[in-house]
């Protein structure tokens, strides 16, 4: 059992999609994203559904995201919906998969890209077709080999075209030939008797030049409205600068192929280096029909929602409660706030599938911090929270601050650390016993080595405005003192001879708390106490 009460590991093992991850998309901006490109091919689908079509009838869709981000998920995941296999047939070709490029090379991908259930399907269309025609014509009874025996044997042509698609029969080449040539054009036909015969790929031997292609590309999709009703639907992954390939788009898109959609899914990078490449092929990727531009998506909240997804897309009962949701949320914050390299979702779902599984031989109910702290450690090995002088576990980073979200317990919290790590302070001579601080405002009172008189006092508010006005009115106050010093979220350098402001951002906060909770427990190693003085220093307390 893992953890939420799943029977599996929601999360993706692959740092690439495949077509089963794909089936779930989350994320609010790739959501939009999707209704966008569904909206595309229902509109060109609206204007060919009567079976024509004109070079009016073409779509460019660019589709811009950074790297890891999910720009190949939604194109395979737009590829499997049933709302789209129901008009369109798609073709999807990774271009890092093709060397050397070339027009041939690129053409073949291509046709290797449409799935092999879209070729089974066209060929039982056309098969289906040349019974029909097999009905009314003798010529193209003879495809059939369909005979006088096969008559008085009651043997139908239905039956003869079974057998076709078992391929327990081969069909009569020459007479195939001959049928397509009366209703179809050359190139219609040539790919036509590719279908039949099973061999729908090797038409990338039939083409020798650029206009060869093209002109192949309008037939398919010609073929494609024909047969089957649908549009065809050409998706391009990661797109880029190489002259090869940027020559071959612009001339997939000055043909204007009918009833067809050309997809390029691309990153912000790769645009601008086809910006200084190839100025006429940047103009047109201006002017798509469709403009996705997904970059910079890689927020809290989309990413958040995203791994939610698959969660809920595998939670078959609906066990998954709000407090779950709520628990996960705060840990993932915590990530992705400390840890820019795993701002992209590439990267946070992986986190995730090695703490699922962590949590999951465990037998945890959930995915707690011991799980993203041992995943950190295995998988990143090296990795720490920036700036901790107290070289703080993950795991206690996360508990902390999850447990200090609320800014009166926060600044509890680093009131009673500062009041320990004074008295620290003292037990390893670095200060004079601490004083009693009598109501006067503030939290730590103590002498240095030299007999100065020192105060500390904590100043945390969400309100920075209102962190100003205590921190001016405690200077006024401050002449019980040699020297005040005043810690605080806010940014400001306000002060005087006798005081020191030290802004303190969440992470020494939490190194303060992490200090304090090790102290009172009476957990300080050796390590622990040179840090410990390190972090006093860096607050101004010694």
């Amino acid at each position: 059992m893992y953890p939420y009460r799943l029977d599996r590991n929601p999360y993706p093992s692959s740092p690439t999609p495949t077509l089963i991850d794909a089936q779930i998309l989350g994320g609010t901006r790739h959501k939009e994203a999707k209704a966008a490109v569904i909206s595309c091919f229902s509109d060109l689908h609206g204007k060919v559904a009567a079976g024509k079509a004109t070079d009016k009838d073409f779509r460019l869709l660019t589709i811009i995201q950074d790297v890891g981000s999910g720009k190949t998920h939604l194109a395979l995941h737009i590829k499997g919906l049933k709302e789209v296999t129901d008009k369109t047939v798609v073709s999807y070709v990774d271009l890092t998969q093709i060397s050397p490029r070339n027009m041939h090379s690129l053409y073949s991908a291509m046709l290797g890209g449409f799935t092999d259930e879209y070729i089974s399907q066209m060929r039982r269309a056309v098969v289906k077709y040349l019974a029909g025609q097999a009905e009314r014509s003798s010529a193209a009874r003879k495809i059939f080999n369909y005979g006088f025996m096969d008559s008085i044997s009651g043997r139908r042509i239905e039956d003869k075209a079974a057998l076709l698609l078992s391929n327990e029969l081969a069909p009569n080449y020459s007479a195939l030939s001959e049928v397509l040539r009366k209703d179809f054009t050359p190139i219609e036909a040539v790919i036509l008797k590719l279908v039949v015969e099973g061999k729908f790929r090797a038409d990338a031997a039939n083409v020798s030049t650029l206009e060869d292609i093209i002109a192949s590309l309008a037939a398919l999709s010609s073929l494609n409205l024909r047969f089957l009703g649908k549009v065809t639907v050409f998706q391009l992954d990661e797109f880029d600068a190489d002259r090869d390939t940027t020559e071959f788009v612009k001339a997939v898109i000055n043909a204007h192929v009918p009833a067809a959609a050309l997809m390029l899914i691309f990153t912000p990078s790769s645009y601008d280096d086809i910006r200084k490449a190839n100025a006429s092929v940047f103009d047109r990727l201006e002017k798509a029909n469709y403009k996705v531009d997904l970059a910079g998506s890689n927020t809290y909240e989309e990413i958040l929602d995203i791994i939610m997804e698959y969660i809920r897309f595998h939670d078959a009962s609906k066990c998954f409660t709000a407090e779950e949701e709520r628990d996960l949320a705060a840990k993932v914050k915590v990530i992705y706030d400390e840890f820019s390299d795993f701002r992209n979702v590439r990267s946070m779902l992986n986190i995730l599938y090695h703490a699922t599984e962590n949590a999951g031989k465990r037998e945890a109910a959930a995915i707690d911090e011991q799980a993203i702290d041992e995943t950190i450690k295995n998988v990143y090995p090296g990795l720490r929270i920036r700036g901790s002088v107290m070289d703080v576990p993950i795991s206690d980073f996360i508990k902390i601050r999850r447990n200090t979200s609320d800014i009166t317990v926060l600044e509890s919290g680093v009131k009673d650390a500062v009041r320990n790590l004074v008295n620290y302070a003292h037990e390893v001579g670095a200060v004079a016993r601490p004083q009693k601080t009598d109501g006067n405002g503030v939290d730590a009172m103590f002498s240095d080595p030299y007999g100065t008189k020192v105060a500390v006092a904590v100043v945390i508010n969400r309100d920075h405005a209102k962190s100003f006005e205590q921190i001016s009115n405690k200077l006024k106050t401050a002449g019980f003192v040699d020297k005040l010093v005043i810690l605080t979220n806010a940014n400001t350098t306000v002060g005087n001879n006798g005081s020191a402001v030290v802004t303190m951002d969440r992470c020494k906060m939490i190194d303060l708390i992490y200090f304090s909770n090790k102290y009172k427990n009476n957990e300080m190693m050796e390590d622990d106490s040179q840090r410990a003085m390190m972090l006093a220093r860096s607050i101004r307390i010694c």
